[in-house]
């Protein structure tokens, strides 16, 4: 390889570089820490990481009665008002969407929303949707590709500080949490 073929090679990595060093860097310092637990649904794809002092508890989805989602799963913790409170909800739909139906599906978001903001998750841009209820605000992260899932908090009354929106991390890591989120597919 010539000087001027090396010179052109170099340029061009430089931005995968960069691009691979600020994702590295913008991986939460919480979920790089060594002892967090990792959890994987093998049915469907789904798994992130949680720091020991927090459980799972899988749910039985018919329970719910929502008809396309295929997996529930709560993240539990402590808090002293509040012990066994649902830190995060995994609502995991069956199957994948076509672009068409994601499509519709983000139109319905920004219309239900009071307010909608965009994260990254697992490589693709998900929906933080803020809405409001009996005298309180509330967050969701809807992710729609590679499957479709909605994460959200139950964290509540005297622990409601802990759930102002958007996703961040307090008592409960949640937003490093989130950000380790990923689904294994078949393709």
């Amino acid at each position: 390889m010539n000087v001027r073929s090396h010179n052109r090679v170099m340029r061009a990595c430089r931005p995968l570089v960069c691009f691979a060093l600020v994702s590295m860097a913008a991986l939460p310092a919480a979920a790089q820490k060594p002892g967090w637990i990792q959890f994987h649904d093998a049915k469907t794809g789904l798994s992130f990481r949680y720091p020991p002092n927090l459980h799972i508890h899988r749910r039985d989805a018919q329970k719910f009665h929502l008809p396309n989602v295929e997996t529930v799963v709560d993240l539990i913790g402590n808090t002293k008002l509040n012990p066994g409170t649902i830190v995060l909800r995994f609502l995991v739909k069956r199957g994948r969407t076509s672009p068409s139906v994601r499509t519709k599906r983000l139109q319905l978001l920004r219309r239900v929303c009071k307010k909608t903001s965009s994260m990254v998750v697992d490589g693709h841009k998900a929906v933080v949707c803020v809405s409001t209820g009996r005298a309180a605000v509330h967050w969701s992260v809807e992710i729609l590709r590679p499957r479709e899932c909605t994460i959200l908090t139950l964290l509540g009354g005297a622990d409601a500080y802990q759930a102002q929106p958007p996703p961040h991390n307090g008592e409960f890591p949640l937003l490093s949490i989130i950000h380790t989120v990923h689904f294994t597919v078949d393709e």
